[in-house]
């Protein structure tokens, strides 16, 4: 087995696409494209996703404990690529894009997405190259009312019909 097998029998699982976002300690916002997200528990309401290690978001996710995940309408496919880019490290991520603060984490929340979750961390745990991260959601919402949902499938984006 190699890593591309894996990535390539992975890529066969149908994902939603979302962004995960959190703010350092000199107040930058950071975010990530993540399509490893799932809901835990219903009581508390807990998520989990994998954050890569060596990722922008890290730090600040595990330092601050508080952050917001945005899930991606089709539409925004430019979005994901944006926060799957490794160059934007070190940069204001979220400059110049149609954001709310959340009240509970007052870390951004993309302004066009179906939905969206604030959440603290309950506890993470070691997953190889990435940290497990598993969240008490303080805050959800719907935002684009009929909105489709932007896919990852097949090491490509799709969408419902």
């Amino acid at each position: 087995m190699t890593p591309a097998a894996f990535r390539h029998v992975m890529s066969r699982l149908a994902g939603g696409v979302t962004v995960v976002a959190a703010v350092d300690a000199e107040g930058k916002a950071h975010g990530m494209t993540v399509n490893a997200l799932t809901s835990v528990s219903l009581d508390p309401v807990l998520v989990l996703f994998c954050c890569e290690r060596d990722s922008s978001l890290h730090e600040p996710v595990l330092s601050s404990g508080r952050w917001t995940v945005s899930v991606l309408a089709a539409e925004q496919e430019k979005l994901s690529d944006w926060f799957a880019a490794r160059e934007r490290h070190g940069t204001d991520q979220f400059a110049g894009l149609a954001v709310r603060k959340g009240a509970h984490t007052d870390v951004p929340i993309l302004g066009d997405a179906l939905a969206w979750l604030e959440c603290r961390t309950w506890a993470t745990y070691d997953g190889g190259d990435h940290t497990i991260v598993v969240g008490e959601v303080l805050d959800l919402g719907l935002g684009v009312d009929d909105g489709r949902p932007l896919l990852y499938f097949g090491s490509g984006y799709r969408t419902l019909s």
